[in-house]
């Protein structure tokens, strides 16, 4: 990328048509993404900041040489004019030009939070090799380059019919679509969805018609008791006031989820189930470790939340372990089991557990 002139900057590109408009397609570096490239949300879905974590690790483990890593290319489209040099092949636009982000914005953003992470970690490191290493890294992830396909003359409902091909036509179809979800509640949507084909609850088995599991039944919770557990993820409370779940998010969020739950009951004895041995059976547990989650996931700006739930599987989580003792009910000897006071005192009893037990 070069400056053409004071007004002008031009990108190395090639230039092509597609059903009568003209198409671009550039190379942008890593570090010049934040400069050109914008989100505007009536075009665009909300922002999932686990998917963006998770592409900023994946992003950071391909510089650790861990393993190989595929960004695909970022569509936009350009609010300004654009003039093609055929001769040098460039793509010339003016310097206050805005691309319109129409697909891509999580890898964008991943890319911009892995920049960042190298950044702090690289001044707060008292280690010259370290820094060293930490400044190679760093100048060579902001030297990488991404693919840019460049859409000219379309207007704002033309972006959302972009956005809507591109995100649905070319792949598998959202099966929200299929579903009325104007009538229907979306987290017991979900919660049937992950229930049904998510791994690890297909082990411990949630039961889908009772409300109430009794006895020695060693399902891991009902069906309205994930759904909230989802709730308290997503959202931090047991309702999402601010529609945080969308038929728009819809899948990413499925696909999200099932990646916490499956690392969660991973890490959670492996007969977590068993509530004569463990607390985590009860509704209380399991939406307080709904809440924990949404701090570590979702607030924290962490980009290793996966190793935060892990963390979890250091917990003891038998009834007559100490760390429960002070959050919301006491262990009753004669039934051998602690036992909280409601199940408001209970998840939050957990939440505050976890937090200052692994956030000391």
């Amino acid at each position: 990328m070069t400056i053409a002139n004071s007004i002008k900057i031009s990108f190395k590109g090639s230039k092509g048509n597609q059903f009568g408009r003209d198409t671009y397609v550039t190379m942008i570096p890593f570090n010049k993404l934040e400069s050109f490239f914008k989100v505007f949300p009536e075009v665009q879905r909300k922002l999932s900041k686990p998917r963006v974590k998770s592409i900023a690790k994946y992003i950071l483990d391909g510089i650790d040489k861990k393993r190989m890593t595929f960004l695909s290319a970022i569509t936009v489209t350009c609010k300004n004019e654009i003039e093609y040099n055929e001769e040098e092949s460039t793509i010339d636009v003016d310097i206050s030009t805005v691309f319109s982000i129409n697909d891509g914005q999580h890898r964008s953003e991943a890319i911009k939070l892995a920049i960042t992470t190298l950044k702090e970690a690289k001044n707060n490191s008292s280690s010259y090799n370290e820094r060293e290493k930490l400044t190679e890294k760093l100048n060579i992830l902001e030297n990488m380059t991404i693919p840019v396909v460049i859409f000219t003359e379309i207007d704002q409902k033309g972006e959302q019919q972009l956005f809507h091909d591109l995100n649905l036509l070319a792949g598998k179809p959202n099966k929200s679509i299929a579903l009325n979800f104007d009538s229907s509640d979306l987290y017991s949507t979900l919660a049937k969805d992950l229930a049904k084909n998510n791994e690890q609850l297909l082990r411990l088995k949630v039961e889908t018609e009772k409300t109430q599991i009794r006895g020695n039944n060693n399902q891991i919770m009902v069906l309205s008791t994930l759904r909230n557990m989802l709730c308290y993820i997503i959202t931090g409370a047991n309702k999402d006031k601010d529609s945080k779940l969308n038929i728009e998010n819809y899948n990413d969020t499925h696909h999200t989820l099932d990646e916490i739950l499956n690392l969660l009951f991973e890490v959670l004895p492996e007969d977590a189930s068993n509530r004569e041995k463990y607390i985590i059976g009860t509704a209380a547990t399991l939406q307080g470790i709904g809440k924990y989650l949404n701090e570590v996931i979702y607030n924290q700006n962490n980009v290793d939340w996966q190793n935060e739930i892990e963390k979890l599987g250091t917990i003891d989580w038998s009834h007559s372990s100490f760390i429960w003792e002070g959050y919301g009910g006491s262990y009753i000897p004669e039934k051998n089991k602690f036992v909280f006071t409601g199940t408001s005192a209970g998840i939050n009893g957990v939440y505050e557990a976890l937090k200052n037990t692994l956030h000391k």
